[in-house]
């Protein structure tokens, strides 16, 4: 589906404000609703319409197949509304800005998607920012340990795109001259 666009990489490397940059320049894009079980954060901006819920109810969603795609992600469950999304692309592109292992199913589901891997300028940066983000050490751990697992995956994607720090508008130039490109925004 060409009209599918996938932004992912690990844990801190900046995939959401490169998502909020593109979602500026083409504002045909469109989000679709990412289910989680993780509390609302109060240290940063969502880019994406977010319903948090119980884990029961994400269980419920689950097992009536309500979801295109789900992940359990540091002990919390996100997942992509399946309904919400196909919806969506009926009418829009959409871009998924979406962790590593929901991007990997959406690929799969929609081997004709675009999908984007942010990935750091060097590991020490990117290991800098989680340590700096405002939650407990166990899941910065946890985080560091997945990242550098989902750094060997990241030629599955279409582009890895280095997002290197301090260097945004780069990054954002990057990923929208292939969208100009690719989907002729």
């Amino acid at each position: 589906m060409k009209n599918l666009v996938i932004i992912t990489g690990p844990s801190a490397v900046g995939k959401t404000t490169v998502a909020k940059e593109i979602f500026k320049l083409f504002p045909a894009l469109k989000s679709a609703v990412t289910y989680t079980t993780r509390e609302a954060r109060t240290w940063s901006q969502e880019d994406k319409l977010i319903h948090h819920i119980t884990k029961d109810e994400f269980k419920d969603l689950i097992k009536n197949n309500k979801l295109i795609e789900w992940a359990e992600v540091y002990g919390e469950f996100y997942g992509t509304g399946k309904e919400e999304l196909l919806n969506i692309l009926e009418q829009s592109p959409v871009l998924l800005n979406i962790d590593v292992q929901g991007a990997k199913n959406i690929k799969q589901q929609f081997p004709a998607s675009l999908s984007f891997f942010i990935q750091p300028d060097s590991l020490a940066i990117l290991k800098h920012r989680i340590d700096a983000r405002p939650i407990n050490q166990e899941i910065k751990d946890r985080r560091w340990q997945a990242a550098q697992a989902e750094m060997a995956q990241n030629t599955i994607f279409d582009y890895q795109i280095t997002n290197i720090d301090g260097q945004l508008a780069e990054t954002v130039a990057k990923i929208s001259q292939i969208l100009s490109e690719k989907l002729k925004f």
